[in-house]
């Protein structure tokens, strides 16, 4: 049969030649199927006429060209149809196993594995969290108040509902001390206070400081003062020969000051040398503080009815004080003996570094708490009894001068003031005569004046302050008072006689001049000395300290120890914040510490000085728990032996390395520890080395050698052991103060917090991120040389989500500038980006400075109403849209500098289905406030630049979820 015979049925018609497979690059997956099931079918029965047995030549006749049905039901087209079937599935594999042999198209984690393992790379298994613990030891009395904290103690989470515990183990021995627990800034100040005479002869109360103590031009400040140009409350205090004087408008007393009410006066006086100096103000408001058993007073000056008004008196912020500088103390070798002379000799005005300190007390062998005691004791303010004549004086008693309550001279009968034989000739209400004299300004003797009544107590020696609108305020010294009757002013009853003396304590010869007049003077008298207790320290712990001075002094604490920095923001009301600072050098000196902490930047808080607590029993903390695991048999004769963990997954912590993280297995043959290898090519046959692959289930298995390459296992039973941690990723992120359930309770521990949430994790490589980092062993070549090798190599590293690196110009020179997100949003754990720093620069060219700083987060708000389809729920439509925009412009979607366009945005929403139309009404960066045109068809997030003498990161444009409303519009 010819082949024109064939051309009648028309069968082969249309069945064009498949054309060669060819997909375009950068195809996110490949089409290489020959064909499906209905083209094989239409294929295979086209070329049933056509074949022929390939045995009988090209001559051979065609079997099968007569079968001309195409019945499904016949049993040859059946076959067909059969085989057909086979081939698409046999095709639809091909396609599969073409796409899993590239990396871009593979969608098999474990083909991603094998094919970076081509290129030497491995899947990053992930990095556990890191935190840090802070540990409190029983200080009641009777505990040891010390407690060592092991390596590796565990310490599980409390965890929130709907989550697992996470066991977290300690990354060094710690030996915790009681006196560590809570360490506290210096919160007072000495009351080292004095009067002073400024310009045209006022008075002023001043604080002493130590000269260079603020800054020249704060406001009421005197500097370089000679002692003695001053009047201390307090002469018993020791004098510097030069200070400076602060003004102030505040004091501290005594809870025995309870009684003072505002507007009464209170006497100040200064003494120097033999001198007195007086200065009467009135105390404008006064508050008891009864937790703390001081009563605070601000006060007011005195009106000159002569002088111009003074100035009102300054409100002030306590300034720290901090120990000195230097030069410091050495060690002696020479014995000194353990007594208060020598103590007072060695240590009273000198500065001591820790260092030396403790040396000092191993060479001596004294023991340092009685050390602290004794300089503590030795450093508190003498007891002895200030001379009575100086301080700070309040009254006890107030009251008016006999006579002040006369009636009206007119209003006497004529017989009293009138003819010869006159009781009163003159008219006090028009003479007013003064206190020292009589109604008819006779003057008083032997006494000076008189009292309306008489006061009980009312000491010779004591103070008084008389008190007029018309007359200055004068204070006078008491010489004697004696209760005694008196008539005048046609009045009669019992009055107080009282003497005044001068500053020699002599009684005066003559009454004082001062013209106060007897109806309006008011006597300040009973004076009691109010002892003035140390002020408050009241500005705060600023951000970007670098020293603090503690309220006491603390021995042991070394350079490089952490300390935790816990309280209340001084700059946001009612929010909390905690740090990790490094401590860099501590120096003792007049009975405080003071800490000296690492780093240029500082604390980066600023906290209320008295709520601030500083923990020195810290040690750091990685998510994990160990686990002691017998693998098996050693076997000589077996090469490449190979043990799987039982426990996965294996932790891995962050590490200043090429690949970023370290594995925290140990393993150990008859004893003898092994050393872990990316790959045993190029071991020795000797070398006790061994190579771990991690599958696509987390498993890590261990495999050894072959005798040539990497040495055999030995032969043994149960003579391979493992020691690792388990756990590792996001869920060991726990929140802050949820750490506190020791699995161990060592003798004299009461308890452990973390005042900071853990950071640092991410969770085992993803697809995505695998595509995108396992080139980087082939693109970099473990150097880090252009602004691309930076940022991929911060992408590629172990806790870090994002990165971008920028070219920033600073001071004519260039700067890398590398901004960095957490693997899991937010900022980057401070851990990770050490190791990081420390990671390139051991491989980046050391002449290309760089900076790397976590990316600036910003948001934005968006606003939109949505025209639905009738034939859709309104409310599943919106629900998707808002599930669209969350998912684009969330943290996994988006990158470093990417812009946010209204365009793209109403693109998006659009393709949602139902949705028939977009109307966007607000597109505006988070916290402005809206504006009836609030729509920016651009918000640009900015890359990393430098800024008013500052580097600013890169910034993260993400959507806030709480600031997103889609609303429903009528078509």
């Amino acid at each position: 049969m010819s082949d024109d015979h064939l051309s009648g049925c028309h069968c082969c018609e249309g069945q064009q030649p498949r054309p060669a497979i060819y997909n375009d690059p950068g195809l996110p997956a490949l089409a290489w199927r020959l064909d499906t099931q209905p083209g094989f079918y239409q294929r295979m029965l086209a070329r049933l006429p056509l074949w022929r047995d390939p045995e009988a030549g090209a001559g051979a006749p065609r079997p099968l060209a007569h079968l001309a049905t195409r019945e499904p039901v016949d049993a040859t087209v059946a076959l067909v149809d059969a085989a057909a079937c086979a081939a698409d599935v046999l095709s639809f594999y091909q396609e599969r196993i073409a796409n899993e042999g590239f990396l871009r198209t593979a969608t098999e984690r474990r083909s991603v594995l094998e094919l970076a393992r081509a290129v030497g790379y491995e899947l990053r298994p992930g990095v556990a969290a890191g935190v840090h613990l802070v540990f409190t030891v029983e200080d009641a009395p009777g505990a040891p108040g010390l407690c060592t904290i092991a390596a590796g103690s565990p310490i599980q989470s409390v965890p929130p509902q709907g989550k697992l515990p996470q066991v977290f183990e300690t990354s060094a021995e710690l030996l915790a001390r009681a006196e560590w627990n809570a360490l506290r800034p210096r919160l007072t100040r000495p009351a080292d206070m004095a009067l002073l005479n400024v310009s045209g002869g006022a008075r002023r109360l001043v604080l002493l400081l130590p000269q260079g103590s603020l800054p020249a031009g704060t406001a009421g400040l005197h500097q370089g003062l000679a002692s003695g140009s001053l009047y201390r409350l307090d002469p018993g205090l020791p004098v510097d020969p030069s200070v400076d004087a602060l003004e102030v408008g505040r004091i501290y007393l005594g809870a025995n000051a309870n009684r003072i009410q505002a507007g009464e006066l209170l006497l100040f006086v200064g003494k120097n040398g033999a001198n007195l100096l007086h200065l009467v103000l009135r105390a404008r408001e006064v508050e008891e503080e009864k937790t703390l058993e001081r009563v605070r007073i601000d006060l007011d000056p005195l009106p000159d009815p002569v002088a111009p008004a003074a100035p009102p008196m300054l409100q002030w912020a306590i300034p720290v004080m901090y120990a000195i500088s230097g030069p410091y103390a050495q060690a002696q070798v020479q014995s000194v003996p353990f007594t208060s002379g020598s103590i007072s000799t060695t240590f009273s005005g000198k500065a001591w570094q820790e260092g030396e300190l403790q040396a000092m007390i191993a060479i001596q062998g004294w023991s340092g708490t009685q050390l602290v005691q004794a300089i503590t004791a030795s450093a508190q303010p003498a007891t002895k009894p200030v001379a009575p004549e100086a301080g700070a004086f309040s009254f006890g008693a107030r009251l008016g001068f006999f006579g002040h309550n006369a009636p009206q001279w007119n209003s006497l009968p004529a017989s009293n003031t009138k003819g010869g034989a006159t009781y009163y000739p003159a008219n006090w209400d028009s003479t007013n005569p003064s206190i020292w004299t009589d109604s008819q300004s006779g003057a008083i003797t032997p006494q000076h004046t008189y009292l309306e009544r008489p006061v009980p107590a009312l000491a010779a020696g004591s103070w008084m302050v008389f008190d007029s609108p018309g007359v200055k305020a004068s204070t006078y010294l008491l010489y004697d008072s004696r209760e005694c009757a008196r008539a005048d002013y046609g009045l009669s009853g019992r009055a107080m006689a009282l003497r005044m003396a001068g500053s020699d304590g002599k009684p005066l010869s003559a009454p004082p001049s001062e013209a106060f007049k007897f109806r309006d003077t008011t006597a300040h008298v009973a004076s009691q000395r109010q002892p003035l207790v140390d002020l408050p320290i009241d500005a705060p712990v600023a951000a970007g300290s670098q020293r603090l001075e503690l309220s006491t002094m603390v021995l042991g604490l070394t350079p490089g120890k952490l300390l935790a920095f816990v309280g209340a923001r001084s700059d946001i009301p009612g929010v909390d914040a905690a740090e990790i600072a490094v401590l860099d050098d501590v120096v003792h000196a007049n009975g405080r510490s003071t800490l000296v902490l690492r780093g240029k930047s500082g604390l980066q808080f600023s906290y209320q000085r008295e709520g601030l607590r500083i923990h020195a029993n810290v040690v750091a903390a990685t998510h994990g728990e160990g686990v002691q695991e017998v693998l098996g048999n050693g076997d000589a004769s077996q090469p490449f032996q190979q043990f799987t963990l039982r426990r996965p997954p294996t932790t891995h912590l962050s590490a200043a390395s090429s690949s970023g993280a370290q594995s925290t297995l140990a393993l150990r043959v008859n004893g003898l520890l092994w050393s872990e290898r990316p790959s045993l090519y190029g071991a020795g046959p000797n070398e006790h080395v061994f190579a771990t692959r991690i599958d696509n289930d987390a498993r890590m298995t261990l495999l050894f050698g072959d005798g040539r390459q990497g040495a055999r296992l030995p032969t043994g039973q149960m003579n391979v052991r493992a020691r690792y941690r388990t756990g590792l990723g996001a869920d060991g992120e726990v929140a802050a103060a949820s750490l506190t359930m020791p699995r161990a309770m060592p003798l004299g521990l009461r308890g452990v917090n973390n005042p900071l949430p853990a950071g640092g994790a991410q969770d085992p490589e993803k697809l995505a991120d695998a595509r995108r980092n396992a080139p980087l062993t082939l693109l970099a070549f473990e150097r880090v040389v252009s602004l691309r090798d930076y940022q991929d190599y911060a992408r590629a590293f172990p806790g870090i989500g994002k990165a971008r690196a920028d070219l920033v110009s600073v001071d004519a020179s260039t700067r890398v500038l590398l901004s960095v997100t957490g693997a899991t949003g937010g900022t980057a754990d401070a851990q990770v980006l050490d190791n990081l720093r420390l990671a390139i620069t051991d491989q980046s060219d050391p002449a290309q400075a760089f900076t790397l700083q976590a990316a600036a987060l910003r948001y934005f708000r968006c606003q939109a109403s949505v025209v639905v389809d009738g034939r859709y729920q309104a409310t599943a439509v919106l629900a998707d849209c808002l599930a669209r925009l969350l998912e684009a412009y969330g943290f996994d979607a988006r990158e470093l500098a990417q812009p946010v366009t209204a365009a793209a945005l109403l693109t998006l929403l659009q393709q949602v289905s139902g949705v028939v139309a977009v109307d966007l009404s607000v597109l505006q960066p988070y916290g402005q406030g809206a504006s009836p045109d609030a729509v920016q068809e651009v918000l640009p997030a900015l890359g990393a630049r430098w800024v008013a003498g500052a580097m600013q990161p890169a910034e993260l444009l993400l959507i806030n979820p709480a600031a997103v409303q889609l609303l429903e519009a009528m078509p």
